[in-house]
């Protein structure tokens, strides 16, 4: 029994060793570009802003996640994972907002290799003007990069 018992855990292991984790990927050495998508050459990239959770509108929350992913020469999108999420459901709607970007909007050839690179998404409800400002946002702390995307929501009474 034993034995049966220590082969079972055995192969657990070695089992959740070789689900292909972020560390065994193609790009698992790519470096970090930070701020990438600010420079001038992704002015074309039609970055829409991601959808507020309606459960966090509804209950006031603001919020932030930061996604880091890779961007390969024909620009495809892979390797997104959530770096920073203040909530589970912004993190998830910023995957979406990435997704969702114009990539085809962008001329060929801006990349010779891929590169890895990361956004920060910025969910805040305005109930005070300008609270919800982009330099309120830029300095918001709780989330890390340079490169930032928000969502605004204002608060209307019915």
């Amino acid at each position: 029994m034993k034995f049966i018992m220590s082969t079972l855990a055995l192969l657990t292991l070695t089992a959740c060793q070789s689900t292909g984790s972020a560390s065994h990927s193609e790009y698992a050495g790519l470096a970090l570009t930070e701020g990438e998508m600010t420079k001038a050459k992704w002015k074309q990239l039609v970055r829409k802003e991601p959808r507020y959770p309606i459960a966090e509108a509804k209950a006031r929350r603001s919020g932030c996640a930061t996604l880091e992913y890779v961007v390969t020469p024909d620009y495809q999108i892979t390797e997104i994972e959530v770096v920073d999420a203040s909530r589970s459901k912004f993190a998830k709607s910023a995957r979406q907002s990435i997704a969702d970007w114009q990539w085809q909007q962008v001329p060929a050839g801006n990349l010779e290799q891929p590169i890895k690179t990361q956004t920060r998404f910025e969910f805040c409800v305005e109930e005070v003007k300008g609270e919800c400002s982009e330099a309120r946002l830029l300095a918001n702390t709780q989330c890390r990069g340079e490169d930032m995307v928000s969502a605004v929501g204002t608060l209307i009474k019915i």
